[in-house]
């Protein structure tokens, strides 16, 4: 990309050709940024600008066009838009008003037990269509889980580094670490053991994501470890042992189903995506 273009001119850009209104930057992470856009008839929509169309965006689109799921983002439109010579795929996805679990843990809290077992059974739902459909998303993370109210219905997003299992793997064998967020990331991501990835891969990262937003811990952080520490992924990547209290609340509290879904071997984890609802549905 032209280093001297904004990306907020070629969205304003894309909204005047398609007869939307740009209302605002929201984010955006390395491949691509967020803005906001609303129709003549006041529909809002998140439009996303692609900063470096590659076979991923493709991926992508694809794999957001297959799926068909109250708790996976709706894409509505995709296209290449001309800017001052250089070309920008972007993407026009529902809006989702009630923001991310990331700011819902920063403003109120942790969750409950209740939060915990409707959020976590919603996207085990997600995940298993996802996996009928042989794609992992691979980066579950409290800012890919939104929502379209506020702590209502959540919605798993960003399909940026999606995986089809049916597809040539676009990421190089030769590659110590694989793509995804490392402290949400399964021990066959940091290790890129492309063989074992399947969507007992999204299982382990949604149960560190459920861990971390119920107790406050990642299952494999140890005493005296920060948030987000290179330590705990380490220990991940090869494979160490759980926090032992972290073990203590999970049963506690009834979500005993977190310690087989964060198991650092997949084989260990629910083989089905059915086993795993049918058990989270009947813990607590």
């Amino acid at each position: 990309m032209c280093p001297q273009i904004d990306l907020q001119d070629v969205a304003r850009s894309i909204c005047s050709e398609g007869g939307l209104t740009l209302r605002g930057f929201v984010g955006g992470g390395r491949f691509k940024k967020v803005f906001r856009a609303m129709s003549e008839n006041g529909e809002e929509f998140a439009l996303k600008v692609v900063e470096e169309p590659a076979l991923r965006t493709f991926r992508e689109i694809r794999a957001l066009q297959r799926c068909d799921h109250p708790n996976i983002a709706r894409l509505f439109h995709f296209g290449r838009h001309n800017f001052q010579g250089t070309r920008f795929d972007f993407m026009l996805e529902e809006f989702l008003a009630g923001g991310t679990l990331s700011e819902h843990l920063e403003q109120q809290g942790r969750l409950d037990n209740e939060s915990t077992l409707s959020i976590g059974e919603n996207l085990i739902d997600a995940i298993s269509h996802l996996a009928s459909l042989q794609l992992v998303h691979r980066d579950i993370k409290p800012d890919n889980i939104m929502f379209r109210e506020r702590n209502i219905s959540p919605i798993l997003v960003d399909f940026g580094i999606v995986r089809d299992l049916a597809a040539t793997s676009l990421t190089h064998s030769w590659l110590a670490r694989g793509p995804g967020t490392p402290y949400f990331a399964s021990p066959e991501q940091l290790s890129n053991q492309k063989r074992l990835i399947d969507w007992r891969t999204d299982q382990f990262s949604l149960g560190v994501v459920l861990c971390f937003a119920r107790f406050g811990l990642h299952p494999y952080q140890h005493r005296n470890e920060p948030e987000f520490s290179r330590f705990t992924v380490e220990r991940v990547a090869r494979r160490g042992n759980r926090n032992n209290s972290v073990l203590t609340q999970l049963h506690a509290t009834g979500l005993y189903c977190l310690e087989k879904m964060t198991h650092v071997w997949p084989v260990e984890r629910y083989r089905l995506p059915e086993n795993l609802l049918e058990d989270w549905r009947n813990q607590g």
